[in-house]
């Protein structure tokens, strides 16, 4: 079966692989946003969780036949790709940390669960093997790593369809200068511009895209949705498992007002806004305390209607190895004056509360009173 993709083009997958994109597993996918909420702010990122992961087992399959892997390690892999994301919930990445909290599980543990609960998993010869590669070992490597074919899909993926101009990377000579070193993907010296490639265009998509404070403001809105309409049982956990994004939104939308808000696009608007970089030392030390999140909170209550953006964490590339011509193992920051640069580079990180229009300054005054 060959399958046409927007970005990589014609793409073939074997009858085994055939069934398990047939399954109900899969094809819920098809209705699962990758960017959840992201098309309200870039309005042609409608694309799918679905295509992400044909896209994922496409290159996972470029990359084992580079590799040399023998056909079973190389099918095991490919399998572990088409099934990583079927463990999202609907609204992708926003409901994750919900359903982490009420689970205990991440979405690659849930999604494990889902296979072997369907019987989808008795279809397939070499499950346990596909079941290693899903939690990261032997060959998942390929798919899991930082340099791995998941990230290197989603990154062109989501900015071919936000319309942005930073997927840049060069991820076919970066596909030719991977290697594998016990059980871990690394990249070969002369890939190591190629690798930077991918680290740069990860870090500008963040800035642009993923962090975008209209985004942001988007994904606090579903996150604290959710949560309301499991506390007021109109949804279930399974709802959310097993639920799309669309049907959940439309179903809330009468009964919940953050629902309703997004559904017609009338997002909260910042009423107080934290650069990190411009915050004193004071204000820094505050939002580094584990409570930070629930005084601000506690501030807000009279405004009622608010949602709150704490800084993300940024991610370091400190775990990034090159194989040199020596045999030995060394970090890329080693080879790599871009990479220590981005390793210093704090963006644009900032706590973002944002509220409806006419609430905008009693939460501006709550925390300028928080925050002096």
């Amino acid at each position: 079966m060959i399958i046409r993709d927007a970005i990589h083009g014609g793409i073939e997958f074997n009858a085994s692989e055939e069934g398990i994109i047939a399954s109900p597993l899969m094809q819920r996918l098809r209705h699962v946003r990758q960017l959840s909420m992201v098309a309200l702010v870039y309005p042609s990122a409608t694309h799918t969780r679905f295509e992400h992961s044909l896209g994922s087992t496409h290159l996972t399959g470029v990359l084992a036949e580079r590799l040399g892997l023998k056909d079973g390690k190389k099918q095991a892999v490919r399998l572990a790709s088409l099934l990583h994301d079927v463990g999202h919930g609907a609204f992708s990445h926003s409901s994750d940390l919900i359903l982490l909290k009420h689970t205990g599980k991440t979405h690659e543990e849930r999604g494990l669960d889902l296979v072997k609960e369907s019987g989808l998993a008795e279809t397939i010869p070499s499950f346990d093997e596909v079941r290693e590669c899903l939690k990261g070992k032997n060959s998942g490597a390929l798919l899991m790593s930082e340099l791995g074919t998941d990230r290197m899909d989603y990154l062109l993926r989501d900015a071919y369809f936000t319309g942005v101009s930073y997927s840049a990377m060069d991820h076919r000579r970066l596909l030719e200068t991977l290697a594998l070193k016990d059980g871990e993907l690394v990249v070969l010296e002369k890939g190591v511009v190629a690798a930077e490639s991918l680290l740069v265009s990860r870090h500008l998509m963040f800035n642009a895209v993923y962090l975008h404070p209209a985004v942001r403001i988007c994904e606090a809105m579903v996150e604290k949705m959710l949560e309301q309409a499991l506390e007021e049982k109109l949804l279930t956990l399974e709802k959310i498992s097993f639920g799309t994004d669309d049907v959940l939104l439309t179903l809330l939308a009468t009964k919940n007002a953050l629902a309703e808000r997004l559904l017609d696009r009338r997002l909260y608007k910042k009423a107080f806004v934290l650069e990190t970089t411009k915050a004193t030392e004071k204000q820094k030390e505050f939002l580094q305390q584990k409570e930070a999140e629930q005084r601000i909170n506690s501030a807000l209550e009279e405004t009622g209607e608010f949602v709150v953006c704490m800084p993300p964490e940024r991610k370091k590339y400190t775990g990034i190895k090159v194989l040199a011509k020596d045999g030995e193992l060394k970090n890329l920051e080693d080879y790599s004056n871009l990479v220590k640069a981005l390793n210093l580079e704090s963006g644009r990180d900032a706590l973002i509360v944002a509220c409806p229009e006419e609430k905008r300054e009693n939460a501006r005054k709550s925390m300028e009173g928080l925050f002096g």
